[in-house]
């Protein structure tokens, strides 16, 4: 109780004896008001009783005020929103309030009336530098009263209200210009070079953009001044990339037993036609996610010319002679017996090397084969058949579709028992490599008669040529 008449002194002394600031139920406040009515009463007691009455109530004070619900406890455990382990913690925290207290509250706030001294001063402050500011101002004709200069001053409660930092005591908007220095040659910083090639920007695009910065100064800039243009762009760009690559070569250090990846592509260039590009990675200890070497123009898809791209790029990066192991797709042009790129490339590098083929383009030939049979052979580079499909495919009612009548074969059919073999294998596989022998899979269960549990859903046609083999079995 000690606590509480303490507390209360503190209220009443920086309130003013307000009675709004009991927001306690009514039974804590007349407990309250009983406990300080008798604090008043041995006040004013003068005879010899009152010094045994003031000891009782002293020993009164270092009891617990106990303001609590009776069946506190009681409400705690048949509380249905909180878990045992809460009620547990709710129940030692009601009961560890009832213990002894660790802490008091001792006199007067020290800190909290210094913050107040200083918020006083600072608003003394305040109000003189605005009498200063409003002296300063010249007068004219049409001046206000002092009335208005008054009812804009703010007053001492509303700069109470403000943040306790110092307000400026006139706001001044920023000069709209600042002043920087660019150098002559801007289009040669590394930032600008990294920029432009990150954003993929042409270098009229950079040029462009270059000068309209510099024409929105204020004076607008000299561009004569500049050595800004498409030329001076495309050189620095250039040289910086360069750079880059020269600093990468470097920093690289080649697994001592490599293998060499490479494979060919059909792109478009910048100008949209087409080029074929070859790409070459390295791998191996150390360096098991692997490191592009280069992305190279050839100009034909021969086993000579990969192996001449191949063997050029591995002697940039210096690492010919931690070659072992070569990993290449399993087509005639790369496993051709004269003419193959892998035998061009071991007579390049002047030693044999272990040959890692991907066979999965063995099942290439098979498709192919059982493709030729059932459309034709055909000498150009797309099926027209696949053409028509992937042109009107949004004219098509995709409800419509067929399936094989296969399901109610004997069990001792060799079909049957096929069917049988495939659907299983294909349900139990959750991961797939790539998306399209997903779709393949998928549509495979559909053909056979049953339904993936992913849904029943077509995909619009890809690319169809002969080189997307997968695309004759979807």
């Amino acid at each position: 109780m000690r606590q509480v008449l303490k507390f209360f002194f503190h209220t009443v002394n920086e309130s003013g004896d307000r009675q709004e600031t009991f927001k306690e139920t009514r039974g804590c406040r007349e407990k309250l008001t009983r406990l300080w009515e008798h604090w008043r009463s041995l006040q004013k007691s003068r005879d010899r009783a009152a010094k045994d009455k003031v000891e009782n109530f002293k020993s009164q004070l270092d009891l617990l005020w106990d303001i609590g619900a009776p069946d506190a406890v009681e409400d705690i455990e048949k509380n249905r929103l909180l878990t045992p382990a809460d009620k547990q913690q709710d129940i030692a925290f009601y009961q560890d309030q009832r213990g002894e207290r660790k802490a008091f509250m001792s006199g007067n706030d020290k800190i909290f009336a210094a913050k107040k001294r200083k918020q006083e001063e600072r608003v003394k402050k305040q109000r003189s530098k605005q009498g200063r500011f409003a002296a300063c101002e010249p007068s004219s004709s049409d001046s206000r009263p002092q009335t208005s200069v008054v009812a804009d001053t703010p007053t001492e409660v509303e700069m109470e209200k403000k943040d306790t930092a110092v307000q400026p005591g006139r706001y001044t908007s920023k000069h709209p210009y600042v002043t920087v220095q660019l150098p002559r040659r801007i289009l040669q910083e590394p930032a600008l070079k990294e920029l432009a090639d990150r954003l993929r920007i042409s270098n009229n695009e950079i040029v462009s953009v270059v000068a309209a910065v510099l024409r929105s100064a204020n004076p607008p800039g000299d561009l004569s001044e500049f050595r800004i243009s498409r030329k001076t762009a495309r050189r620095a760009r250039a040289s910086h990339r360069r750079q880059v690559a020269a600093a990468q070569r470097e920093a690289f250090t080649p697994p001592p037993h490599a293998v060499v990846h490479w494979d060919g592509k059909l792109v478009k260039n910048v100008v949209g036609e087409e080029e074929h590009r070859q790409a070459i990675f390295i791998s191996g200890c150390g360096h098991e996610e692997g490191k592009l070497l280069a992305v190279l123009p050839v100009k034909d898809g021969t086993g000579l010319t990969q192996a001449r791209a191949t063997a050029r790029a591995i002697e940039d990066w210096s690492c010919a002679s931690n070659v072992k192991a070569l990993c290449f797709d399993t087509t005639s042009s790369n496993t051709g017996r004269v003419q193959g790129a892998v035998v061009h490339l071991e007579a390049l590098v002047e030693k044999q090397l272990l040959r890692l083929g991907c066979r999965h383009h063995v099942m290439e030939l098979v498709v192919r084969a059982a493709a030729s049979n059932i459309f034709g052979k055909t000498s150009a580079p797309t099926d027209p058949l696949f053409q028509t499909l992937k042109k009107r495919w949004s004219q098509l009612d995709h409800s419509q579709y067929l399936r094989l009548d296969i399901a109610n074969l004997p069990e001792s059919d060799w079909l049957s028992h096929l069917r049988h073999r495939t659907v299983s294998y294909l349900l139990t596989v959750t991961e797939w490599a790539r998306e399209d022998y997903r779709e393949a899979a998928e549509l495979t269960l559909l053909v056979l008669g049953v339904n993936h549990p992913r849904g029943t859903h077509f995909l619009r046609p890809g690319a169809c040529h002969h080189a997307r083999w997968m695309a004759k079995i979807i």
